[in-house]
């Protein structure tokens, strides 16, 4: 089945399939030559999604492609308007971001850019725990070998297309066994106590995106394994909250220390300081200045 979408304006498709082809070794999402392809499951079925520009960045059309063929595409559709941001407000966005004269030219250089989000909450909150204190690269290459061991595979050709483990395939996990993937163990308690804490219907991720920020702070950060930081990632990510922001994150603050020109890296407190004048868009500012950052320093290169 083939159909089309018709983003908001302005959207740069080939700005957003590049955080993914920058990291070849992750196995859930891929662009490569103009073309995003993810594995969804859908109703207890796995779907291929191919998805490519036939438009230009101010009269954008994405063909979309779904393989087998489906019978109500209704759903896949709005998946992937959700994960490329499709509907975001980067207008009231850029209304906002343009008043730093700076912060002006990250626009233009990135115009059209979204913030790609995860189909699920779940998978956010599982994202961020293991990134937490280390290297992207690192984590990406131990999410692959998660996504490998226990997420879903559609096969076509000579190709497998892995899904991200759901819920209830983690939560009956050993530590033991997450560890053997290079995890810590640390970390695989912290997987499975979230995995476990959905599955039992302590919590219900997707009925929390309407929730007020503190509220879904004050229950999550009662999980062991999940602080300030990887709520507010998750709530980025996962829920498209940009209202939050994960001002503790090392990579932000090394980006806006750049920015600002400063010397010694600055802190959480001033990068709350600093984003709070972008009001409910600062966890979009907060991914602007990331990216930019990351193509200043790494401009040409794939990693791993």
């Amino acid at each position: 089945m083939r159909f089309f979408i018709k983003p908001k304006k302005p959207f740069n498709f080939d700005l957003v399939g590049n955080l993914y082809s920058r990291f070849p070794v992750q196995c859930v999402d891929h662009y490569d030559k103009g073309i995003y392809q993810r594995a969804l499951k859908i109703k207890n079925k796995i779907y291929l999604v191919k998805v490519k520009s036939i438009g230009s960045i101010e009269g954008p059309k994405l063909s979309v492609e779904i393989l087998p063929n489906i019978v109500d595409k209704n759903i896949i559709e709005e998946k992937i308007k959700w994960m490329l941001g499709i509907e975001d407000d980067i207008q009231g966005f850029y209304e906002i971001a343009k008043k730093d004269k700076k912060f002006a030219q990250i626009i233009k250089k990135l115009y059209g850019l979204r913030a790609p989000k995860t189909p699920t909450v779940f998978e956010a909150i599982i994202i961020a725990i293991t990134e937490q204190q280390i290297a992207l690269p690192v984590a990406i290459s131990m999410r692959k070998r998660l996504v490998e061991k226990y997420g879903g595979v559609l096969k076509i050709g000579n190709k497998k297309y892995y899904t991200f483990p759901c819920a209830k395939s983690l939560a009956k996990i050993k530590p033991e066994k997450i560890k053997e993937l290079k995890l810590s163990l640390r970390k695989s308690n912290y997987i499975i106590n979230v995995a476990k804490a959905v599955v039992s219907g302590t919590i219900d991720l997707e009925k929390m995106k309407k929730w007020d920020k503190q509220k879904i702070l004050d229950v999550l950060t009662k999980i062991k394994g999940v602080g300030p930081w990887t709520v507010e990632y998750m709530m980025c990510r996962g829920m498209g909250r940009y209202d939050a922001l994960p001002a503790g994150d090392l990579a932000l603050r090394t980006a806006l220390t750049k920015y600002l020109d400063e010397e010694q890296r600055i802190s959480e407190k001033r990068t709350r300081e600093f984003l709070e004048s972008f009001c409910e868009y600062k966890g979009y500012a907060a991914f602007y200045l990331i990216y930019n950052y990351a193509f200043q320093k790494y401009p040409q290169e794939r990693l791993l």
